[in-house]
């Protein structure tokens, strides 16, 4: 019998990103450091939509 992660869970692994995107536009609107013209709070959306979609 194989051993589960909670990490091998692709929607695990989609809610995972979606707050480290979140995280970074945190700290981005905070003036920590900038990355240019990604938007995080959108891609954060984005991978929180897919981890609901999967």
């Amino acid at each position: 019998m194989e051993h589960s992660t909670t990490l091998s869970n692709p929607k695990s692994m989609l809610i995972l990103v979606a707050c480290i995107c979140f995280a970074v536009a945190v700290l981005e609107t905070a003036g920590f450091f900038s990355f240019g013209k990604i938007d995080w709070t959108n891609l954060g959306l984005l991978f929180g939509f897919l981890s609901f979609i999967i």
